[in-house]
């Protein structure tokens, strides 16, 4: 293997080249934090950088010579940068590492991992709090999808930030301090458009596996709101999928063949086996009312603070596994979907209220902002959303997350 680059260390400081960076639990997902300027400043050169110190070199599945988890929500980078643009303070690059294989997929942005963005930023001293404050705003670029995220953070009294805190995220048992972010104009993340394909509602038809060629027509929402979603009707799976549950194998090859035809039908692939090269994007989840769904029966899910009845229940996929909760794009895009008439999402939230005889809000008059409760495997998650009617122009979308530093120092890597 080529030698590694190795900005601030030489041979002679250690027997293999080594990385300085800082790893993070960041939200539901844990990542290693790294200084842009430590890295070649060619990103093509970056690749076997960031696969060795997460242990995907070799492509071991359980990363076993690197910092990753064996995981696709531990196995993240993100590369940090003070930011020369007027309208941000520091821009951030997010790359999926593989598990398992040799690959990097820098397509979309990790809402979970750009959490711990702002905080890293103050800690490292990109940004900087004036004296006395106590808490900070710090706008972030994602490069990924060129959307900013306004993150309000606390602030300790040596201008660090302030880890401790009572707020608390389903898919993590502890509590830390309260990450406001604010997604701005989120909407057409990667194509240009909230609406890819120019409907709210597709259908997708694909092969079974082990179908004897038979095949199944789902309905899907395909949204670009932070991330990509491809977001399908639960009613309209076939019932093998509802019979043997989303982890079997037969139904996570279904899953991955639905999302590769979304790929094409939002132009973000030319075709399923170039949509297959890229697995992160676009995302893809299920859908259903938390009534008709065993796994978010209860009234009294826990999570992000709260007890509340949820509005709609996800099962989300990543890097064709099913997700242990739910991507936080996946709480931006989705959040955004059940405001907006038409889709799939809206369909099924509209079904919760008629359940629950809330009165549907969405005259042309009515105020911006509502709130909306998601079910997902590990709890359950608050989004606002601002949207202005009539015109359905989404403005932003906002989300709570909290973050801790894990260990800060230098990944040894590969030769």
């Amino acid at each position: 293997m080529p030698f590694i680059w190795s900005p601030r260390h030489t041979q002679e400081d250690y027997r293999r080249p080594a990385l300085t960076a800082v790893l993070m639990r960041s939200g539901t997902s844990k990542g290693l934090f790294v200084h842009k300027t430590d890295l070649p400043a060619s990103r093509e050169e970056w690749g076997p950088i960031l696969l060795s110190a997460m242990g995907s070199a070799c492509g071991d599945k359980r990363q076993l010579d690197g910092v990753g988890g064996g995981t696709s929500t531990t196995s993240k980078v993100a590369v940090v940068e003070k930011s020369k643009r007027p309208d941000a303070d520091v821009e951030y690059t997010f790359a999926q590492i593989a598990v398992g294989s040799q690959k990097i997929d820098m397509s979309g942005n990790c809402g979970n991992i750009a959490s711990g963005v702002a905080p890293f930023a103050l800690d490292e001293g990109l940004v900087t709090a004036k004296p006395g404050e106590d808490e900070v705003n710090v706008r972030v670029l994602n490069t990924n999808t060129q959307r900013l995220i306004v993150e309000t953070i606390r602030v300790n009294s040596q201008g660090k930030f302030q880890e401790e805190g009572d707020h608390r995220i389903s898919g993590f048992d502890g509590s830390g301090s309260q990450i406001k972010m604010n997604f701005t104009d989120p909407a057409g993340s990667m194509t240009g458009k909230l609406f890819p394909t120019g409907n709210r509602q597709d259908d997708i038809t694909v092969p079974i596996p082990a179908g004897g060629g038979s095949t199944v027509t789902v309905r899907a929402s395909i949204v670009d709101a932070g991330n990509p979603f491809v977001f399908i009707h639960s009613a309209t799976m076939p019932d093998i999928y509802h019979q043997l549950g989303p982890d079997e194998p037969i139904c996570l090859d279904m899953i991955e063949n639905i999302r590769r035809e979304g790929a094409v039908l939002c132009g973000l692939a030319h075709s399923k086996e170039a949509a297959g090269k890229v697995r992160a994007t676009p995302k893809i989840a299920v859908l259903s009312s938390p009534r008709n769904n065993i796994l978010f029966a209860s009234d009294r899910i826990q999570g992000d603070g709260k007890e509340r009845q949820p509005d709609i229940a996800v099962t989300a996929f990543s890097m064709g596994k099913v997700h242990p909760s739910l991507q936080l794009t996946g709480a931006v895009c989705l959040a955004a979907a059940t405001s907006i008439p038409g889709t799939v999402a809206f369909e099924l939230r509209n079904h919760m209220r008629k359940l629950s005889c809330v009165k549907n809000p969405r005259s042309q008059d009515r105020a911006l902002g509502e709130e909306v409760c998601i079910a997902q495997r590990s709890g359950k998650m608050l989004a606002d959303v601002q949207i202005r009617y009539p015109d359905m122009k989404l403005e932003g979308v906002s989300v709570s997350r909290t973050a801790q530093r894990l260990f800060e120092g230098n990944v040894m890597l590969r030769h």
